[in-house]
């Protein structure tokens, strides 16, 4: 007999035995009847565990049919302003894939995980103090992406296309295959999309004599294709293999047809101004494959695993901009053009091995990893001002930069009881980099070690209250762009140079964590030092903004976050979050304020409506508001944006058709003003986050499909190139 209870999304089969007596002197059991009972039991949309939060994305309406990006704009402790992406109350985050680091920055972090669909995330981890076994690298935590996996003995296929509309149109389309039978699992999946969106970059320097307001729109065009490709063969009980390549191609082009700097005199009137334009091509092509073996040691969970990888990456990036000085009278005054060219060719080796013995006292994991990082960064100029390039060879320089790091770590778990459980764990790294520039025959060598320890104390009195307690410390290495110590120039008033003496930084993680049913309450403390991030650097003699990175920031950080999840009625489902934290930052440079201290308050709220039994129809509501504050040295003003959504599932939910719209009301504008040498900065940017977009899917095969997935153990060290 079998017995079905419809609890929604998580099934497992229990085998209930009616046994009776067959022999009362010897006590024999007979096995009567079997019963098959088929459970499926949906999970919460937020879930709390010992070192993290989980979001369970394919319960939420609004992070279905896009990408991850997406999802991330809608994850409860997560931010995304502009496409920067950061955990409330925490900087330097780094993002992960199935537990491996993809450090991305900026732009290039967003691209990539656009090419992610929301609908093969299986759910988001929020980890604020990572454990031992992860790279030390990202300050604040790490935000760890869980793609869906596969069920045995089955395959499965999607198929699915959408459609963006900003201010610029973006389709994309894909596939998914994957593969299970006995020994052998197969996946794969491509996506390619083509598409722009328009950025506006708005700033206002207030020298003492002038006022400078600078426009700059850019169309960012953009056409990609990423392809995975996996094998896993077990080779015996005990022993599996296996191998994946990840490529990604793709190819931008940004134009930039009316930036204007207007300046003004202290009346306010119009002295003169300076209009330009500007085209780039950058064309990053990425190509990486890991091998990896499990072999386990017994049936009680006790494996040793091995990673072997390799990528590497071409970047090429050519930068043509020209224009005119005007006065008040529309006169010419001068004309510039120039064409900067940077070529970038990076490649990684790794190797880790990891060692899980779960046994009796305690659950050990131990392991370690090397790794070698090989970057050349060749930035070449022209001055095209007479229409002919000529190169400008005191512009014009190779940048060659070596990094080597080795790593042990160690972990244990103990569950003392029903009530108390316990991890500690150490991680040791040690890392040597060489950095060399050719043309300035300059070579800048460091050597460092340094441990990072973490400890959890869980305390679950019941099942409605829980407390935890939890330490980490991290480290922050800058991204191998920022080595460069050459410029490359956006206009003759503007350029970004890298600092080859750029150390990492390091962070102290504290938090207290109260669970009480659905209500999570947190206190947390970081401090961070050596602190460096991209200053603007005003000269108010010639006007020349340097955009230079520099070590130079201490950041005492102490908050609390309030989170709670419920059903006020059976078909709504809200999450909300609040958070409040004091911030202080002191810098050891002239160039800015020597220090800036303030509050920050955020609110958010998101709403799940299932509008029909068969849970084939849901609304989704949300809204977030950040109040004025501090960042570092930036004063920042007020922030927010509200979203809906909408999901059918229709045959016999096969088909998925989703719609999204995002920043409804067009109020994702943060304003950051700052001072550089005396000199207050303002800067207003707007990435396109006001969009619509429509999408449908289709799945078929057999549902149940699992494909066990293995992921690149080098991932940290990709991510740093900034691609």
């Amino acid at each position: 007999m079998k017995k079905v209870f419809s609890l929604l999304s998580i099934t497992c089969t229990v085998f209930v035995f009616s046994q009776e007596k067959k022999n009362d002197s010897v006590g024999k059991l007979l096995e009567k009847e079997i019963q098959e009972i088929e459970i499926t039991a949906r999970r919460k949309l937020v879930e709390r565990k010992i070192d993290r939060l989980v979001f369970n994305v394919e319960n939420s309406t609004a992070a279905s049919g896009g990408d991850a990006m997406d999802a991330l704009r809608v994850t409860p402790g997560v931010k995304v302003i502009n496409e920067k992406i950061s955990i409330i109350g925490k900087s330097g985050i780094s993002v992960m894939i199935d537990d491996r680091l993809m450090q991305l920055s900026g732009d290039d972090l967003a691209n990539l995980l656009k090419t992610i669909p929301s609908d093969q995330i299986k759910n988001i981890e929020v980890i604020t103090t990572p454990p031992a076994k992860y790279d030390a690298q990202g300050n604040g935590g790490l935000i760890n992406i869980v793609l869906k996996k596969a069920k045995k003995n089955s395959w499965n296929a999607t198929v699915r296309s959408s459609y963006r509309q900003s201010t610029y149109p973006t389709g994309n389309m894909g596939a998914d295959f994957s593969f299970q039978k006995n020994k052998v699992s197969i996946f794969s999946s491509i996506n390619t999309g083509n598409g722009a969106k328009k950025n506006i970059d708005n700033n206002s320097f207030y020298y003492p004599e002038e006022k400078w307001e600078n426009e700059s729109p850019r169309k960012v065009e953009n056409k990609f294709l990423t392809a995975r490709l996996g094998l896993d063969y077990e080779l015996t009980n005990k022993l599996s293999v296996g191998f994946q390549y990840l490529g990604s191609f793709s190819e931008m082009n940004i134009k930039e047809n009316n930036t204007a700097s207007y300046i003004y005199d202290t009346q306010d009137d119009l002295k003169s101004y300076i209009i330009s334009k500007a085209k780039s091509n950058e064309k990053p092509n990425l190509n990486q494959f890991n091998f990896h073996t499990i072999y386990k040691l017994d049936s009680l969970g006790k494996k040793i695993s091995f990673d072997v990888d390799y990528f590497s990456l071409r970047d090429k990036n050519t930068r043509n901009y020209n224009g005119n000085s005007w006065n008040n009278n529309n006169v010419p005054q001068s004309y510039f053009a120039a064409i900067n060219n940077n070529n970038q060719d990076i490649t990684n080796y790794s190797g880790k091995v990891d060692v899980e013995l779960p046994l009796e006292w305690a659950k050990l994991t131990f392991g370690g990893k090397v790794t070698q990082s090989k970057t050349n960064n060749n930035v070449i100029f022209y001055d095209n001002s007479s229409g002919t390039p000529v190169l400008d060879v005191n512009q014009t320089n190779e940048f060659d930069f070596t990094e080597n790091t080795q790593a042990l770590y160690f972990s244990a778990n103990r569950k003392f009881n029903e009530q108390w459980e316990a991890n500690v764990g150490l991680r040791a790294e040690n890392t040597q980099t060489k950095g060399y520039s050719k043309d300035l025959d300059q070579e800048n060598n460091n050597t460092y070690f340094q441990f990072f320890p973490t400890a959890y104390l869980a305390y679950t009195p019941n099942d409605k209250h829980s407390f935890n307690v939890t330490y980490s410390r991290r480290i922050n290495r800058p991204n191998y762009s920022q080595l460069n110590p050459f410029r490359i120039y956006d206009n003759p008033y503007s350029y970004t140079e890298g600092n080859p003496f750029l150390k990492p930084s390091y962070t102290s993680n504290f938090e207290f964590i109260y669970t009480y049913d659905n209500l999570e309450s947190k206190i947390y403390y970081s401090y961070e030092k050596n602190g460096f991030e991209q200053l603007g650097i005003l000269d108010s003699n010639t006007k020349i903004t340097r955009y230079f990175v520099l070590n130079f920031l201490k950041t005492y950080n102490i908050g609390l976050t309030e989170n709670i999840s419920f059903n006020p009625v059976k078909f709504w489902t809200t999450t909300n979050t609040f958070d409040i934290n004091y911030t202080k930052s002191t810098s050891d440079t002239p160039v800015t304020l020597g220090s800036l201290n303030g509050w920050n308050t955020y609110l958010s709220t998101d709403n799940e409506f299932s509008l029909n039994s068969q849970k084939t129809l849901s609304f989704n509501v949300g809204y977030w508001i950040s109040f004025p504050g501090v960042s570092g040295v930036d004063k920042v003003s007020t922030n927010q944006s509200l979203y809906a959504g909408l999901k059918f599932l229709m045959l016999d939910k096969k088909l998925q058709l989703s719609i999204i719209a995002n920043d409804i009301l067009k109020t994702q504008k943060p304003v950051y003003t700052s001072y550089s040498n005396g000199i207050k900065s303002t800067y207003r940017n707007y990435y396109d986050t006001q969009f619509f977009t429509i999408s449908l899917s289709y799945k078929f095969g057999n549902q149940k499909l699992k494909v066990s997935k293995h992921n690149f153990g080098n991932q940290e060290e990709k991510n740093r190139t900034g691609k």
